[in-house]
């Protein structure tokens, strides 16, 4: 039988995961190589299904990034979007849907960008897919045939990713949008297999950018669990 979880193993899980936020503003350095594989090695610790392991990464940065967002952002504008897991607003609930708006008032809000400027939205929106100026970016696809069960792994693949670079100093922002533009990327990396679950952007945030102290806030514990003991 496990014994008790000592009081510095708990603070640190809590400061890992609660410390663990959306960059939206970096600073150009680059994160060492070194640093890069040893991130991208502890994320492979995540669990899966059987330990298929149904993910593909594909991480990029310099030159290639640059190619890739001048890319990404042409098939935005001209509106070639190709997702390859199915969008609807109508997925939301209401409960969804206020939590979302009440995030967008507060993310726009730290930009200046009023609640009915649709046109500074979506210029924000057009210009974050330039990766919000991080130095990497690294596209998570779903392996195998694609579907709902092998995307949950992923799912956890990508949460394990983001607190190995939370533990490695290194800031991200998942962009959904990025994956509104599957064909895009993989014909700019060549990638033949798999279906693009989402973007990560990464790096080092800029501590100066008013938009990297948004705080988004979390439903109560009692409002999303039930206890069946």
């Amino acid at each position: 039988m496990s014994g008790p979880v000592s009081t510095e193993l708990s603070d640190y899980a809590e400061k890992l995961i609660r410390g663990r936020h959306a960059t939206r503003a970096f600073r150009p350095e680059a994160v060492p190589e070194h640093t890069l594989r040893a991130i991208f090695s502890l994320a492979g610790a995540a669990p899966s299904n059987a330990n298929a392991q149904p993910w593909r990464i594909e991480v990029v940065g310099g030159a290639r990034l640059e190619r890739l967002a001048h890319a990404v952002q042409t098939a935005h504008a001209e509106q070639r979007t190709s997702a390859d897991f199915p969008y609807s607003e109508g997925m939301y609930a209401p409960v969804h849907q206020e939590r979302r708006a009440a995030f967008g008032a507060d993310l726009y809000g730290a930009l200046g960008i009023g609640p009915d400027d649709h046109a500074a939205r979506a210029a924000y929106d057009a210009q974050s897919l330039h990766f919000y100026g991080a130095p990497h970016a690294a596209f998570l696809f779903v392996t195998g045939d694609g579907g709902a069960r092998l995307a949950a792994d992923v799912g956890a693949y990508m949460q394990t990713l983001l607190l190995a670079m939370t533990a490695y100093g290194v800031d991200s922002c998942p962009q959904g949008l990025l994956s509104f533009y599957g064909d895009t990327i993989r014909t700019e990396l060549g990638v033949t297999e798999g279906k693009l679950l989402v973007g990560v952007s990464f790096g080092y945030a800029d501590p100066t950018a008013p938009v990297n102290q948004v705080t988004t806030k979390r439903a109560a514990l009692e409002a999303t669990t039930a206890f069946h003991i």
